[in-house]
Protein backbone atom coordinates (compact mmCIF):
# COMPACT_ATOMS: atom_id res chain seq x y z
CA UNK A 1 0.00 0.00 0.00
CA UNK A 2 1.55 3.43 -0.86
CA UNK A 3 1.11 6.49 1.79
CA UNK A 4 0.55 10.02 0.46
CA UNK A 5 2.39 12.51 3.03
CA UNK A 6 0.19 15.00 1.00
CA UNK A 7 0.54 16.18 -2.20
CA UNK A 8 -0.55 19.31 -1.61
CA UNK A 9 -1.81 21.59 1.77
CA UNK A 10 -4.62 23.43 2.11
CA UNK A 11 -2.78 25.46 4.56
CA UNK A 12 0.33 26.60 2.11
CA UNK A 13 -1.90 26.29 -1.23
CA UNK A 14 1.77 25.04 -2.73
CA UNK A 15 2.22 21.75 -4.42
CA UNK A 16 4.58 19.36 -1.86
CA UNK A 17 7.62 18.34 -3.52
CA UNK A 18 7.82 14.76 -2.01
CA UNK A 19 5.57 12.22 -1.53
CA UNK A 20 6.08 9.40 0.59
CA UNK A 21 5.73 6.01 -1.46
CA UNK A 22 7.27 3.58 1.21
CA UNK A 23 9.60 4.25 4.66
CA UNK A 24 12.61 6.22 3.13
CA UNK A 25 11.92 6.47 -0.67
CA UNK A 26 10.67 9.32 -2.02
CA UNK A 27 10.23 11.13 -5.26
CA UNK A 28 9.13 14.05 -6.44
CA UNK A 29 5.60 15.09 -7.58
CA UNK A 30 6.59 16.16 -10.97
CA UNK A 31 8.18 12.59 -11.38
CA UNK A 32 5.53 10.96 -9.75
CA UNK A 33 2.42 12.39 -12.33
CA UNK A 34 4.81 12.05 -15.00
CA UNK A 35 3.22 8.37 -16.30
CA UNK A 36 -0.74 7.49 -15.67
CA UNK A 37 0.85 5.06 -13.09
CA UNK A 38 2.03 7.89 -11.15
CA UNK A 39 -1.59 9.22 -10.85
CA UNK A 40 -2.49 5.65 -9.50
CA UNK A 41 0.04 5.43 -6.65
CA UNK A 42 -1.55 9.42 -5.27
CA UNK A 43 -4.98 7.90 -5.65
CA UNK A 44 -4.21 5.36 -3.63
CA UNK A 45 -2.38 7.65 -1.17
CA UNK A 46 -5.88 9.40 -0.99
CA UNK A 47 -7.33 6.09 0.04
CA UNK A 48 -4.95 5.48 2.84
CA UNK A 49 -5.80 9.06 4.32
CA UNK A 50 -9.11 7.99 4.62
CA UNK A 51 -8.64 4.61 6.16
CA UNK A 52 -6.10 6.41 8.52
CA UNK A 53 -7.49 6.36 12.69
CA UNK A 54 -8.33 10.29 12.64
CA UNK A 55 -11.11 9.39 9.60
CA UNK A 56 -12.85 6.46 8.74
CA UNK A 57 -10.48 3.72 10.23
CA UNK A 58 -11.54 4.84 13.49
CA UNK A 59 -13.01 7.97 14.50
CA UNK A 60 -15.62 8.02 11.82
CA UNK A 61 -16.96 4.64 12.13
CA UNK A 62 -16.46 2.46 15.10
CA UNK A 63 -14.53 5.31 16.94
CA UNK A 64 -16.02 8.84 18.26
CA UNK A 65 -18.84 9.02 16.13
CA UNK A 66 -20.23 5.69 17.72
CA UNK A 67 -19.67 6.61 20.87
CA UNK A 68 -21.38 9.55 20.68
CA UNK A 69 -24.59 7.59 19.73
CA UNK A 70 -23.70 5.71 22.49
CA UNK A 71 -23.20 2.23 20.74
CA UNK A 72 -20.82 0.83 23.74
CA UNK A 73 -20.95 0.74 27.22
CA UNK A 74 -17.70 2.09 27.85
CA UNK A 75 -15.96 2.33 31.10
CA UNK A 76 -12.46 3.50 32.15
CA UNK A 77 -11.33 4.60 28.51
CA UNK A 78 -10.64 7.18 26.40
CA UNK A 79 -13.58 8.28 25.37
CA UNK A 80 -15.63 8.08 28.84
CA UNK A 81 -15.86 11.90 28.96
CA UNK A 82 -18.32 11.72 25.85
CA UNK A 83 -21.04 10.18 28.00
CA UNK A 84 -21.92 13.62 28.76
CA UNK A 85 -20.82 15.08 25.36
CA UNK A 86 -17.95 16.61 26.53
CA UNK A 87 -15.95 18.22 23.61
CA UNK A 88 -13.21 20.27 25.14
CA UNK A 89 -11.22 17.92 27.78
CA UNK A 90 -9.00 15.32 27.93
CA UNK A 91 -7.93 15.43 24.05
CA UNK A 92 -11.08 15.13 22.57
CA UNK A 93 -10.76 19.44 21.41
CA UNK A 94 -7.94 17.73 19.15
CA UNK A 95 -9.61 14.75 18.24
CA UNK A 96 -12.04 16.71 16.35
CA UNK A 97 -9.53 19.35 15.08
CA UNK A 98 -7.38 16.33 13.64
CA UNK A 99 -10.55 14.69 11.58
CA UNK A 100 -11.65 18.47 10.49
CA UNK A 101 -7.58 18.82 9.55
CA UNK A 102 -6.98 15.53 7.85
CA UNK A 103 -10.61 15.62 6.34
CA UNK A 104 -9.67 19.25 4.47
CA UNK A 105 -6.18 18.13 3.46
CA UNK A 106 -7.35 15.14 1.99
CA UNK A 107 -10.01 17.07 -0.14
CA UNK A 108 -7.05 19.39 -0.69
CA UNK A 109 -5.19 16.35 -2.61
CA UNK A 110 -8.14 15.70 -4.52
CA UNK A 111 -8.20 18.82 -6.33
CA UNK A 112 -4.42 19.44 -6.75
CA UNK A 113 -4.67 15.62 -8.67
CA UNK A 114 -7.17 16.61 -10.39
CA UNK A 115 -5.74 19.81 -11.59
CA UNK A 116 -2.79 18.23 -12.47
CA UNK A 117 -4.76 15.70 -14.27
CA UNK A 118 -6.04 18.64 -16.48
CA UNK A 119 -2.87 19.29 -17.30
CA UNK A 120 -2.27 16.51 -19.29
CA UNK A 121 -2.44 16.29 -23.44
CA UNK A 122 -4.72 14.12 -24.95
CA UNK A 123 -4.06 10.98 -25.29
CA UNK A 124 -1.98 11.09 -22.07
CA UNK A 125 -4.79 8.91 -20.06
CA UNK A 126 -6.68 5.83 -21.92
CA UNK A 127 -10.34 6.75 -21.76
CA UNK A 128 -11.02 4.83 -19.16
CA UNK A 129 -8.03 5.96 -16.88
CA UNK A 130 -9.49 9.42 -16.99
CA UNK A 131 -13.09 8.91 -16.36
CA UNK A 132 -12.65 6.76 -13.47
CA UNK A 133 -9.82 8.75 -11.94
CA UNK A 134 -11.71 12.14 -12.40
CA UNK A 135 -14.80 10.39 -11.24
CA UNK A 136 -13.63 8.93 -7.78
CA UNK A 137 -11.86 12.07 -7.16
CA UNK A 138 -14.58 14.42 -7.33
CA UNK A 139 -16.92 11.18 -5.13
CA UNK A 140 -14.51 11.39 -2.48
CA UNK A 141 -14.49 15.14 -2.20
CA UNK A 142 -18.33 15.01 -1.93
CA UNK A 143 -17.82 12.43 0.85
CA UNK A 144 -15.36 14.39 2.56
CA UNK A 145 -17.34 17.57 2.26
CA UNK A 146 -20.88 15.61 3.44
CA UNK A 147 -19.32 14.29 6.76
CA UNK A 148 -17.54 17.48 7.68
CA UNK A 149 -21.05 19.23 7.03
CA UNK A 150 -22.56 16.45 9.10
CA UNK A 151 -20.11 16.98 11.95
CA UNK A 152 -19.63 20.59 12.49
CA UNK A 153 -23.31 22.17 10.87
CA UNK A 154 -26.79 21.61 12.50
CA UNK A 155 -28.56 19.14 10.25
CA UNK A 156 -30.96 20.49 7.85
CA UNK A 157 -34.08 19.94 10.02
CA UNK A 158 -32.40 22.40 12.65
CA UNK A 159 -31.41 25.33 10.71
CA UNK A 160 -29.85 25.73 7.40
CA UNK A 161 -27.31 27.93 8.52
CA UNK A 162 -23.45 28.66 7.50
CA UNK A 163 -21.89 25.53 8.06
CA UNK A 164 -18.27 24.58 6.03
CA UNK A 165 -16.26 26.29 3.35
CA UNK A 166 -16.76 23.83 -0.10
CA UNK A 167 -13.26 24.02 -1.87
CA UNK A 168 -13.28 22.83 -5.64
CA UNK A 169 -9.44 24.81 -6.36
CA UNK A 170 -6.06 23.94 -4.60
CA UNK A 171 -5.81 27.53 -3.08
CA UNK A 172 -4.24 28.34 0.00
CA UNK A 173 -7.23 31.58 0.50
CA UNK A 174 -9.71 30.69 2.89
CA UNK A 175 -12.95 30.18 1.21
CA UNK A 176 -16.15 31.61 2.95
CA UNK A 177 -18.41 29.00 4.65
CA UNK A 178 -21.27 28.40 2.83
CA UNK A 179 -25.18 27.83 4.07
CA UNK A 180 -26.04 23.92 4.42
CA UNK A 181 -28.38 23.94 1.77
CA UNK A 182 -25.87 25.72 -0.82
CA UNK A 183 -22.92 22.68 0.70
CA UNK A 184 -25.67 20.21 0.01
CA UNK A 185 -26.10 21.12 -3.75
CA UNK A 186 -22.62 21.18 -4.21
CA UNK A 187 -22.17 17.66 -2.91
CA UNK A 188 -24.77 16.48 -5.58
CA UNK A 189 -23.35 18.09 -8.28
CA UNK A 190 -19.95 16.79 -7.97
CA UNK A 191 -21.79 13.10 -7.61
CA UNK A 192 -24.28 13.57 -10.16
CA UNK A 193 -20.67 14.40 -12.72
CA UNK A 194 -19.04 11.58 -10.85
CA UNK A 195 -22.12 9.35 -11.99
CA UNK A 196 -21.71 10.50 -15.68
CA UNK A 197 -18.07 9.98 -15.75
CA UNK A 198 -17.98 6.08 -14.57
CA UNK A 199 -21.32 4.86 -16.01
CA UNK A 200 -20.19 3.92 -19.24
CA UNK A 201 -17.71 1.45 -17.75
CA UNK A 202 -19.11 0.35 -14.28
CA UNK A 203 -21.74 -0.84 -15.57
CA UNK A 204 -20.96 -2.92 -18.72
CA UNK A 205 -21.90 -6.31 -18.71
CA UNK A 206 -18.75 -7.77 -17.72
CA UNK A 207 -17.84 -5.04 -15.58
CA UNK A 208 -21.44 -5.81 -13.63
CA UNK A 209 -20.61 -9.52 -13.42
CA UNK A 210 -17.06 -8.64 -11.82
CA UNK A 211 -18.54 -6.16 -9.47
CA UNK A 212 -20.69 -9.70 -8.36
CA UNK A 213 -18.14 -11.62 -8.11
CA UNK A 214 -14.68 -10.00 -8.06
CA UNK A 215 -15.26 -6.44 -6.10
CA UNK A 216 -13.18 -7.12 -3.60
CA UNK A 217 -10.67 -9.40 -5.36
CA UNK A 218 -9.03 -9.57 -8.15
CA UNK A 219 -10.79 -11.87 -11.03
CA UNK A 220 -9.44 -12.02 -14.74
CA UNK A 221 -9.17 -8.15 -14.85
CA UNK A 222 -6.02 -7.31 -12.74
CA UNK A 223 -5.61 -3.64 -14.12
CA UNK A 224 -5.51 -0.90 -11.65
CA UNK A 225 -8.68 0.53 -13.21
CA UNK A 226 -10.40 -2.51 -14.64
CA UNK A 227 -13.33 -4.40 -13.30
CA UNK A 228 -11.57 -5.99 -10.39
CA UNK A 229 -11.50 -4.88 -6.60
CA UNK A 230 -14.29 -2.16 -7.53
CA UNK A 231 -16.06 -2.49 -4.13
CA UNK A 232 -12.77 -0.70 -2.78
CA UNK A 233 -13.14 2.03 -4.74
CA UNK A 234 -15.41 5.34 -4.74
CA UNK A 235 -17.23 3.62 -8.12
CA UNK A 236 -20.07 4.21 -10.15
CA UNK A 237 -22.64 2.36 -7.33
CA UNK A 238 -20.71 3.80 -4.19
CA UNK A 239 -21.33 6.89 -5.37
CA UNK A 240 -25.09 6.28 -6.28
CA UNK A 241 -25.50 5.01 -2.68
CA UNK A 242 -23.94 8.24 -1.38
CA UNK A 243 -25.78 9.91 -3.63
CA UNK A 244 -29.17 8.76 -2.08
CA UNK A 245 -27.51 9.10 1.80
CA UNK A 246 -26.86 13.04 0.58
CA UNK A 247 -30.24 13.61 -0.97
CA UNK A 248 -31.78 12.00 1.77
CA UNK A 249 -30.29 14.63 4.06
CA UNK A 250 -31.03 17.20 1.93
CA UNK A 251 -34.61 16.41 1.92
CA UNK A 252 -34.86 15.79 -1.85
CA UNK A 253 -37.22 12.33 -1.19
CA UNK A 254 -37.02 12.08 -4.81
CA UNK A 255 -33.98 12.11 -5.77
CA UNK A 256 -32.53 10.10 -2.46
CA UNK A 257 -35.10 7.43 -3.53
CA UNK A 258 -34.58 7.20 -7.11
CA UNK A 259 -30.81 6.76 -6.30
CA UNK A 260 -31.59 3.75 -3.79
CA UNK A 261 -33.78 2.06 -5.89
CA UNK A 262 -31.27 2.02 -8.83
CA UNK A 263 -28.72 -0.22 -6.52
CA UNK A 264 -30.96 -2.35 -5.34
CA UNK A 265 -33.18 -3.32 -8.42
CA UNK A 266 -29.64 -3.28 -10.55
CA UNK A 267 -29.47 -6.63 -12.43
CA UNK A 268 -26.66 -8.52 -13.72
CA UNK A 269 -27.35 -9.88 -17.88
CA UNK A 270 -27.81 -13.31 -16.04
CA UNK A 271 -30.97 -11.92 -13.71
CA UNK A 272 -28.83 -11.77 -10.52
CA UNK A 273 -28.57 -8.76 -8.38
CA UNK A 274 -25.18 -6.87 -8.51
CA UNK A 275 -25.80 -6.26 -5.14
CA UNK A 276 -27.39 -9.15 -2.55
CA UNK A 277 -27.37 -10.30 0.49
CA UNK A 278 -25.35 -13.25 2.38
CA UNK A 279 -27.58 -15.91 1.78
CA UNK A 280 -29.78 -17.80 4.37
CA UNK A 281 -28.36 -21.27 3.40
CA UNK A 282 -24.84 -19.99 3.82
CA UNK A 283 -25.41 -18.66 7.20
CA UNK A 284 -27.30 -21.92 8.69
CA UNK A 285 -24.63 -23.77 7.60
CA UNK A 286 -22.18 -21.32 9.18
CA UNK A 287 -20.03 -20.47 5.85
CA UNK A 288 -21.20 -16.61 6.39
CA UNK A 289 -18.17 -13.95 6.87
CA UNK A 290 -18.05 -11.80 10.12
CA UNK A 291 -18.94 -8.72 8.03
CA UNK A 292 -22.06 -10.34 5.76
CA UNK A 293 -20.03 -8.92 3.14
CA UNK A 294 -22.05 -9.47 0.36
CA UNK A 295 -24.32 -6.54 0.79
CA UNK A 296 -21.03 -3.95 0.88
CA UNK A 297 -21.11 -1.97 -1.79
CA UNK A 298 -18.14 0.06 -0.77
CA UNK A 299 -15.16 -0.45 1.89
CA UNK A 300 -11.79 1.15 2.33
CA UNK A 301 -9.00 -0.98 3.02
CA UNK A 302 -6.22 -0.99 5.69
CA UNK A 303 -4.23 -3.82 6.77
CA UNK A 304 -4.14 -3.73 10.76
CA UNK A 305 -7.95 -2.18 10.51
CA UNK A 306 -9.56 -5.53 12.27
CA UNK A 307 -6.79 -6.89 14.54
CA UNK A 308 -6.58 -3.22 16.06
CA UNK A 309 -10.24 -3.34 17.04
CA UNK A 310 -10.73 -3.95 20.98
CA UNK A 311 -14.15 -6.06 20.90
CA UNK A 312 -13.46 -6.07 25.05
CA UNK A 313 -13.38 -2.14 25.50
CA UNK A 314 -16.04 -2.19 23.53
CA UNK A 315 -19.07 -3.42 25.03
CA UNK A 316 -22.66 -3.67 23.83
CA UNK A 317 -25.44 -2.61 26.08
CA UNK A 318 -29.33 -2.78 24.83
CA UNK A 319 -29.01 -6.16 23.01
CA UNK A 320 -32.06 -7.68 24.07
CA UNK A 321 -33.63 -4.48 23.86
CA UNK A 322 -32.92 -4.05 20.24
CA UNK A 323 -33.29 -6.99 19.17
CA UNK A 324 -36.76 -7.92 20.77
CA UNK A 325 -38.75 -10.93 19.58
CA UNK A 326 -35.97 -10.97 16.38
CA UNK A 327 -33.23 -11.79 19.47
CA UNK A 328 -32.83 -15.63 18.44
CA UNK A 329 -33.50 -15.33 14.53
CA UNK A 330 -31.88 -12.32 13.51
CA UNK A 331 -29.09 -12.81 11.86
CA UNK A 332 -26.97 -10.02 12.66
CA UNK A 333 -27.23 -11.01 16.39
CA UNK A 334 -25.87 -14.30 14.91
CA UNK A 335 -23.22 -13.32 12.87
CA UNK A 336 -22.09 -9.92 14.62
CA UNK A 337 -22.41 -10.46 18.63
CA UNK A 338 -21.26 -12.64 20.64
CA UNK A 339 -23.67 -14.90 22.16
CA UNK A 340 -24.75 -12.97 25.20
CA UNK A 341 -24.69 -10.23 22.82
CA UNK A 342 -22.40 -8.21 24.96
CA UNK A 343 -19.14 -7.76 22.51
CA UNK A 344 -18.92 -7.07 18.55
CA UNK A 345 -17.67 -9.85 16.65
CA UNK A 346 -17.16 -8.42 13.03
CA UNK A 347 -13.84 -7.05 12.53
CA UNK A 348 -12.57 -10.02 15.19
CA UNK A 349 -10.14 -12.32 13.03
CA UNK A 350 -10.01 -15.00 15.66
CA UNK A 351 -13.16 -15.88 14.92
CA UNK A 352 -11.64 -17.28 11.37
CA UNK A 353 -14.46 -16.22 9.50
CA UNK A 354 -12.40 -14.12 7.08
CA UNK A 355 -13.97 -15.53 3.59
CA UNK A 356 -12.54 -13.48 1.12
CA UNK A 357 -12.84 -10.27 2.20
CA UNK A 358 -10.27 -8.92 4.99
CA UNK A 359 -8.56 -5.85 6.49
CA UNK A 360 -11.96 -4.07 5.17
CA UNK A 361 -13.82 -1.14 6.05
CA UNK A 362 -17.38 -0.86 5.78
CA UNK A 363 -18.65 2.43 4.30
CA UNK A 364 -21.73 1.79 2.21
CA UNK A 365 -24.36 -1.84 2.23
CA UNK A 366 -27.53 -2.10 0.73
CA UNK A 367 -29.28 -2.36 3.92
CA UNK A 368 -28.86 1.21 4.14
CA UNK A 369 -30.56 1.84 0.24
CA UNK A 370 -33.37 -0.20 1.79
CA UNK A 371 -33.64 2.08 4.65
CA UNK A 372 -33.59 5.04 2.61
CA UNK A 373 -35.90 3.45 0.16
CA UNK A 374 -38.27 2.97 2.61
CA UNK A 375 -38.41 6.17 4.42
CA UNK A 376 -38.39 8.24 1.60
CA UNK A 377 -41.64 5.77 0.04
CA UNK A 378 -43.52 6.17 3.17
CA UNK A 379 -45.40 10.02 2.80
CA UNK A 380 -46.66 8.25 -0.69
CA UNK A 381 -47.08 4.12 -0.23
CA UNK A 382 -46.79 3.55 3.87
CA UNK A 383 -47.70 0.11 2.71
CA UNK A 384 -44.87 -0.52 -0.07
CA UNK A 385 -42.36 1.14 2.57
CA UNK A 386 -43.76 -1.18 5.31
CA UNK A 387 -42.78 -4.11 2.57
CA UNK A 388 -39.29 -2.68 1.71
CA UNK A 389 -38.18 -2.49 5.28
CA UNK A 390 -40.03 -5.99 5.59
CA UNK A 391 -38.12 -7.09 2.99
CA UNK A 392 -34.56 -6.74 4.45
CA UNK A 393 -35.90 -8.03 7.52
CA UNK A 394 -36.43 -11.14 5.66
CA UNK A 395 -33.18 -11.27 4.06
CA UNK A 396 -31.80 -10.50 7.88
CA UNK A 397 -33.21 -13.32 9.09
CA UNK A 398 -36.36 -11.99 11.06
CA UNK A 399 -39.10 -14.28 10.68
CA UNK A 400 -42.01 -12.27 11.91
CA UNK A 401 -43.12 -9.24 9.39
CA UNK A 402 -43.39 -5.58 11.52
CA UNK A 403 -46.85 -4.96 12.42
CA UNK A 404 -48.40 -2.03 10.82
CA UNK A 405 -47.65 1.02 12.60
CA UNK A 406 -49.64 4.37 13.20
CA UNK A 407 -47.75 7.40 11.55
CA UNK A 408 -44.20 7.93 10.11
CA UNK A 409 -42.58 8.86 13.71
CA UNK A 410 -43.24 5.27 14.43
CA UNK A 411 -42.31 4.26 11.24
CA UNK A 412 -38.97 5.91 12.21
CA UNK A 413 -38.39 4.50 14.85
CA UNK A 414 -38.44 1.14 13.07
CA UNK A 415 -36.17 2.51 11.20
CA UNK A 416 -33.60 3.42 13.95
CA UNK A 417 -34.01 0.25 15.57
CA UNK A 418 -33.22 -1.84 12.69
CA UNK A 419 -30.62 0.12 11.99
CA UNK A 420 -29.24 -0.06 15.42
CA UNK A 421 -28.76 -3.59 14.41
CA UNK A 422 -27.44 -3.45 11.53
CA UNK A 423 -24.29 -0.41 11.35
CA UNK A 424 -22.98 -0.79 15.32
CA UNK A 425 -19.32 -0.27 14.62
CA UNK A 426 -19.64 1.36 11.53
CA UNK A 427 -20.20 4.69 11.84
CA UNK A 428 -23.83 5.13 10.68
CA UNK A 429 -26.06 5.81 13.49
CA UNK A 430 -25.25 9.03 15.51
CA UNK A 431 -25.79 10.63 11.37
CA UNK A 432 -29.22 8.94 11.39
CA UNK A 433 -29.89 10.65 14.95
CA UNK A 434 -28.62 13.64 13.93
CA UNK A 435 -30.52 13.89 10.60
CA UNK A 436 -34.13 13.45 12.50
CA UNK A 437 -33.25 15.17 15.65
CA UNK A 438 -33.76 12.14 17.74
CA UNK A 439 -33.13 11.05 21.09
CA UNK A 440 -30.40 8.76 21.36
CA UNK A 441 -31.07 5.20 23.21
CA UNK A 442 -28.23 4.96 25.79
CA UNK A 443 -26.58 2.56 27.46
CA UNK A 444 -28.79 2.57 30.39
CA UNK A 445 -31.77 2.12 28.41
CA UNK A 446 -32.32 6.17 29.01
CA UNK A 447 -33.35 8.86 26.09
CA UNK A 448 -30.33 11.12 25.29
CA UNK A 449 -31.70 14.74 23.81
CA UNK A 450 -28.27 16.33 22.17
CA UNK A 451 -29.48 19.34 20.37
CA UNK A 452 -26.72 21.39 19.99
CA UNK A 453 -24.63 18.57 20.82
CA UNK A 454 -25.03 17.09 17.72
CA UNK A 455 -22.67 19.89 16.46
CA UNK A 456 -19.21 19.71 17.37
CA UNK A 457 -16.89 22.62 17.78
CA UNK A 458 -13.96 23.51 15.62
CA UNK A 459 -11.29 25.95 16.83
CA UNK A 460 -8.98 25.67 14.15
CA UNK A 461 -9.86 26.40 10.40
Amino acid sequence: MFIIAGIMLLSTGCVKDWLELEPKAEVSVDVLLETPEGFTIALNGIYANLSTSTLYGGELTHGFVDVLARCYDLKNTQYDQLKTYDYVSAGMEQRINGIWSLAYTTIANCNGLLEEMNKKAPGFFKEQERAKLEGELLAIRGLLHFDLLRLYAPAPVVQDAAAIPYYTTLTHVPMPEKRTSEVLQLIIADLTRSKELQKTYDTRTEAKNDFLKYRFRFGTDQTYFGTGKRGFRMGYYATTALLARVALYANNNQLAHASAMEVINDKTVGNEPTVGFTASTVIDVGAYDRLLSEDLIFALYRKRYESEFNHVTFLLPNTNQIFGSDLNSDYRKKCYLTANGRQLLKFDTTQDREGEITAAIPMFRLSELYHIAAETQYDSDPGGAMALLNTLRTKRGCTAPLPSVPDKSAFLDAIINDARREFVGEGKLFFLYKRLNKTILDETNGNQTLTDKFVLPITER
